[in-house]
């Protein structure tokens, strides 16, 4: 039964940019402005002046997209308990908080992963969820990364949700290298765009899928 579900999930996850194109379209707008963003430093260049300019871009546009595209996902879901308002109102209730929390989750997954990879991972993924806390149920940031430590406490299903966003992504990077490998450099940068697009629509409605079994098994427990 379990298996049906997250077979369920997936499937579901993966047709998502299909029925709302208005996720896939803000998903792909806003890969290109954090691509064009990062063009002169990538985000693990700090040595680079301008690696300022791509961690800059990240933090003030991750909050503006996630206020936007999460709601939507989820009330494509059939999510009952959507925290409804204006498009301006969630972005301005839910922006510092996001802000606060990358800042807060980056800094804990760099500490992990300074010790150890797999301490990184860990953390990243037992915090997974504060983002759907924050857009869907407004929670403070503190009561959001509580809130995602709880209920990642399941660790098989973690675990499914871990391989789920690793696969994604290793088949975002294989697209990514065969478009290098084989096209010219517009082609490139235009299906690196709609690839990260693709892949940010993906997994958003991967976890949040998951945040929403999690929250059933929850209660069932």
């Amino acid at each position: 039964m379990k298996t049906m579900r997250a077979w369920e999930t997936l499937r579901r996850s993966l047709t998502l940019p299909f029925r709302c194109p208005a996720v896939l379209a803000i998903s792909i707008g806003y890969a290109g402005l954090l691509y064009a963003a990062s063009l002169r430093a990538g985000y693990t260049e700090i040595r680079s002046p301008y690696w300022v300019l791509s961690v800059a871009g990240l933090l003030l546009l991750s909050p503006i997209y996630h206020a936007l595209v999460l709601p939507m996902i989820a009330r494509d879901q059939c999510r009952e308990s959507v925290h409804g308002g204006s498009v301006v109102e969630d972005v301005l209730i839910t922006f510092p908080r996001f802000f606060i929390g990358e800042i807060v989750v980056a800094a804990a997954v760099a500490v992990g992963a300074m010790l150890f990879l797999i301490p990184g991972v860990y953390v990243g993924m037992r915090l997974v969820y504060y983002k759907q806390e924050i857009a869907l149920k407004r929670q403070p940031v503190g009561d959001a990364l509580r809130a995602s430590y709880q209920r990642t406490r399941d660790g098989r299903t973690t675990s499914r949700l871990f391989a789920g966003l690793v696969i994604l992504c290793g088949s975002a990077i294989g697209v990514n290298t065969a478009l290098a490998l084989l096209g010219s450099s517009s082609v490139v940068h235009v299906g690196s765009i709609v690839c990260t697009g693709v892949l940010l629509a993906w997994m958003n409605a991967l976890v949040t899928a998951s945040y929403d079994n999690s929250g059933t098994q929850t209660s069932e427990g």
